[in-house]
């Protein structure tokens, strides 16, 4: 390779080891979870809290991806559905957590809610007003239900030379513009790409 090849690869080099540090979501890592003896290996996956109804149809995508997401990442995971079928899904997070660790053996219940949920408007080649969404989740310890870490994924689609680091991570690779639901499933991903290891 040349020397002039050489100038152009340092840059094109730094800027790839940086596209993986975009940080995307915004993370709170709890006491309590440094301060646990056993690790987490078994995940409840409570049912997910709306609070825009235009996120309805998208809680099963969201749901899906985090549940799939914490089974790539090496947890054994129990599905939204059995926990709501274990627990009335609106008791509050001590009794969610208590429930999960004795119906299903759990070392954590993960909660979750869509904070914010807009549509984007016009098409893939072009929107007036993109996909903004908020996902937000909170790992509890079973059976306490101490808090253990958060990530709060809150954004919205960024054009392609916006952001060169971020936007080519998108779905598509950053070069169209994606419905909500399509926005909520990277937001998800990111969430679970952010989640403490196991």
């Amino acid at each position: 390779m040349t020397r002039r090849g050489l100038v152009w690869l340092a840059p094109l080099a730094g800027a790839l080891v940086l596209a993986g540090c975009v940080g995307t979501v915004v993370e709170q890592r709890h006491a309590a979870l440094d301060e646990r003896r056993a690790p987490i290996r078994k995940v409840a996956v409570a049912p997910i809290a709306l609070r825009p109804e235009a996120a309805a149809a998208a809680a099963p995508v969201v749901t899906r991806h985090l549940v799939e997401g914490l089974a790539a990442r090496g947890f054994e995971v129990v599905a939204p559905e059995d926990v709501g079928r274990a627990v009335d899904p609106a008791a509050g997070v001590p009794e969610l957590a208590e429930a999960v660790q004795r119906e299903f053996g759990a070392d954590a219940v993960l909660i979750a809610e869509i904070t914010r949920w807009v549509e984007r408007e016009g098409e893939a080649l072009g929107s007036p007003r993109p996909a903004s969404v908020g996902i937000r989740v909170s790992l509890r310890g079973a059976p306490a239900g101490e808090r253990l870490w958060d990530g709060d994924f809150d954004r919205t689609q960024q054009p392609f030379l916006e952001n060169v680091l971020l936007t080519p991570r998108y779905p598509g690779g950053g070069t169209r513009w994606l419905t909500a639901e399509e926005f909520a499933q990277f937001g998800a991903n990111e969430l679970i790409a952010a989640f403490p290891a196991p």
